[in-house]
């Protein structure tokens, strides 16, 4: 029955780990590599980043803004966010360092 059980959660975590081609979200048809980070001590603020800059700059807007949304979304139930620093910002005064883009923002209450 443990050794059942092993087999199982071992097959479990091998599909969860694998990723569908056909249901990765795309940004400018492109794919981007999107992290976010949430302030330790308020949660509702947040870091996000996108990469690679260099494939689409709108792209890499949307993914950074995709991150944050979508964060907000599963946190609290809102889409709304307070941006520190925006997507939407000139492309001179956003924050690009070594072919990412980072933005923060603060989901709103």
């Amino acid at each position: 029955m443990i050794r059942f059980a092993l087999i199982c959660s071992v097959a479990l975590g091998a599909l969860a780990g694998c990723s569908d081609p056909t249901r990765q979200v795309l940004f400018d048809g492109l794919p981007f590599k999107g992290r976010l980070s949430a302030d330790k001590d308020d949660k509702r603020n947040f870091v996000a980043t996108a990469a690679p800059v260099s494939q689409s700059l709108e792209g890499a807007r949307e993914a950074a803004r995709f991150e944050g949304t979508s964060y907000c979304v599963r946190k609290y139930g809102r889409s709304d966010i307070e941006w520190a620093a925006s997507p939407d910002a000139e492309a001179t005064a956003l924050n690009i360092v070594e072919d990412v883009l980072t933005v923060q923002g603060r989901c709103s209450e």
